[in-house]
């Protein structure tokens, strides 16, 4: 999803929300099961991080990387043959989400992204440090491709979340169709799959899943009932991940970054 369809969104909710205020709307037919569930997908940007290595033979940093996630684009073929492909069903960059309404417009959630984290190759980043009998010069460049290292979170870049959710209930002038606008805040751990090849040292991925860090968020967005005990939800988040422990070789060598992000998600869900 492009960032010109973020910020659209973005500008949207808020506009909503300060209207939803202001005329004092109240519910209709508020919502009266205390659970919902929820499943949909995700797409991410990134903001450039630097990346500090560390193991018995190295000791250095890359700055300013950059990254992208691996969301498919949306087409009829991946729709049937990804997304909706229960044989599939991990492999798209998802969303579970679990909540408890306490009342008719606050709730607490259980949150997981599934997201997806690669860094770009064929880029030329500033570095600094050593790794085996090389030692970075000053200003020195770092050309990145699978030669040197690969570097990525795909199975993936997992944030486990607990949220505190307001709604703010709107009006869109189409009959009894009820809609919402939320706003949430969350906090929790991410436990990533990663896929670091470590070519320059010889060494090879840990392939196992691992508590490497911490993540809170922030997120607005629009929720639509359709049939009884059904919705779907638009979210715009920000994000921020702090990843002080993550392994980067089979003899456990270890990486650390921070990850700032935006994420915009599609879901359906029902309430039970």
């Amino acid at each position: 999803m492009s960032n010109y369809f973020k910020i659209l969104l973005s500008s949207a909710i808020s506009i909503m929300v300060v209207q939803a205020h202001a005329a004092d709307i109240s519910f209709n037919k508020p919502p009266t099961q205390n659970w919902s569930i929820e499943w949909g997908w995700n797409n991410e940007t990134y903001a450039r991080s630097d990346i500090h290595f560390k193991g018995k033979d190295h000791d250095f940093t890359l700055y300013g990387v950059r990254a992208a996630d691996t969301q498919k684009t949306l087409t009829p073929q991946t729709l049937f043959n990804t997304y909706l492909n229960p044989g599939k069903i991990t492999i798209p960059q998802t969303n579970v989400r679990i909540s408890y309404h306490l009342n008719a417009d606050l709730a607490i959630a259980l949150n997981l992204d599934h997201m997806k984290y690669v860094v770009l190759d064929g880029q030329s980043v500033k570095a600094s440090g050593q790794y085996s009998q090389h030692t970075y010069p000053a200003n020195a460049q770092q050309y990145l491709s699978p030669s040197f290292m690969h570097y990525e979170h795909t199975d993936g870049l997992n944030v486990i979340s607990l949220e505190l959710e307001k709604k703010y209930p709107l009006t869109l002038g189409l009959g009894n169709l009820q809609a919402r606008a939320f706003t949430l805040i969350g906090a929790g751990i991410v436990v990533p799959k990663s896929n670091i090849t470590m070519t320059m040292i010889g060494q090879v991925r840990q392939d196992k899943f691992h508590l490497a860090g911490t993540n809170i968020d922030v997120a607005a967005g629009m929720e639509i009932d359709f049939l009884k005990d059904y919705f779907s939800r638009l979210t715009y988040k920000l994000g921020a991940v702090n990843l002080n422990d993550v392994l980067t070789s089979s003899r456990l060598d270890k990486a650390s970054q921070r990850i700032t992000y935006q994420e915009a998600s599609l879901t359906v869900g029902m309430r039970f």
